[in-house]
């Protein structure tokens, strides 16, 4: 997991490199440590975790430009071998806005907001009927953000955590 991860985040990143927005996306170890007689948490570079652990990934998104970007699509994927962890992936607040994140369970071809559902076919009195299920959150293989603007060099920062599987 450890040569794998870097190499994961540090291609997706260098392909998210355009259009005036200067990406970068980390992930950090999420540790429980004791602190004065409570638990607090810490992050650490994931330099390796082992399956249960939490993983927080962040995106740093930056508008390098003087101008403002508008319907700016941030997405973070989630690698096969973690799971999504609910509710993890924050709204966005930028101004008056608040931006909510939306999923995919596809590779990223389709988004929704929460609750996601798809469609399956089920055999119902010997008859293939269709049905709509929800969509279980380690079945998740993106997170994406939609900011109506990006501020002339404005800068976000998107988190959500995953659990090693």
């Amino acid at each position: 997991m450890l040569l794998l991860l870097g190499i994961f985040l540090a291609g997706w990143a260098l392909a998210q490199t355009s259009g005036g927005i200067k990406l970068d996306l980390k992930a950090f170890r999420v540790i429980s440590v004791q602190e004065q007689n409570r638990t607090v948490e810490r992050l650490e570079p994931a330099l390796e975790a082992r399956p249960g652990e939490v993983v927080e990934y962040q995106l740093t998104a930056q508008n390098t430009t003087d101008t403002v970007l508008r319907q700016v699509a941030l997405i973070i994927p989630i690698p096969a071998s973690t799971a999504y962890q609910p509710l993890s992936a924050q709204p966005l607040q930028l101004g008056e806005t608040l931006v909510i994140a939306e999923f995919s369970f596809d590779g990223g071809r389709i988004y929704g907001k929460l609750p996601l559902k798809r469609k399956i076919k089920v055999m119902e009195n010997g008859k293939e009927v269709e049905k709509e299920v929800e969509v279980k959150p380690e079945e998740f293989t993106h997170v994406r953000w939609v900011l109506p603007q990006l501020g002339a060099k404005q800068t976000v920062i998107l988190k959500l955590r995953t659990i090693v599987r």
